[in-house]
């Protein structure tokens, strides 16, 4: 009896993925890539994109799945692109699956807001997004996602983690309450009281920004 009860607890342990002990995984206190990309030399390059999560760049997936980011003001606007890669603790001790979520590319457009339902996932996995600076697209791609190591614009690169590892559950879903402004306009003022960027805005940045929800 004891011994089947060893080999049946050996057998559980070999089919459960490891990352179904979710409690076990230290996420930390923040994630060392950074919310706000772009801000380089050349006019796409400079461009700013930010991902609109808390400033520990770590956000907790709500129950519907909702992501936000905020792309800057330009005279000649590029597409964005959007990609969803595994995740790897700092300290060696949890290397995730791919998040299996298809790559975006959302078409050329004016400062707005960005607002976007992905895949629930049951890990943490890595959300990038830069602007597409190359001449040619198709040099910009890789075969199996987006290639970032060949553009000239930083990504934005935050952490997505389910909400069961977050460790208080008092704070705010702030990106429920900005799904209310889909195809609306929403402040400078109210977006920071939110989200804390106003190191994003400068005297190019219109005082309403729009909302756009696509679907894909």
């Amino acid at each position: 009896m004891k011994k089947l009860l060893i080999y049946s607890l050996i057998l559980v342990s070999s089919i459960l993925p490891k990352y179904s002990m979710s409690q076990e995984i230290n996420i930390g206190s923040a994630f060392p890539g950074r919310r706000l990309g772009g801000g380089t030399r050349g006019e796409c390059s400079a461009r700013k994109i930010m991902h609109l999560v808390p400033d520990n760049n770590i956000l907790f997936h709500n129950s519907k799945g909702q992501i936000a980011l905020i792309i800057g003001p330009s005279s000649s606007p590029k597409d964005v692109k959007i990609a969803f890669k595994p995740y790897s603790s700092p300290d060696g001790t949890y290397s995730g699956p791919s998040p299996e979520i298809d790559d975006l590319l959302i078409s050329n457009s004016s400062e707005k807001i960005i607002f976007l339902n992905i895949p629930k996932k049951q890990f943490p996995f890595t959300w990038e997004s830069a602007f597409e600076c190359s001449d040619d697209n198709e040099d910009s791609f890789d075969g199996f996602g987006f290639n970032f190591i060949q553009d000239n614009s930083p990504p934005a690169i935050s952490l997505i983690a389910p909400e069961s590892f977050e460790k208080s559950n008092n704070s705010e879903d702030k990106i429920s309450w900005l799904s209310k402004y889909c195809g609306k306009n929403i402040s400078q003022k109210e977006l920071n009281k939110k989200f804390k960027i106003n190191e994003l805005f400068d005297e190019n940045w219109s005082e309403e920004i729009s909302v756009d929800c696509p679907t894909f």
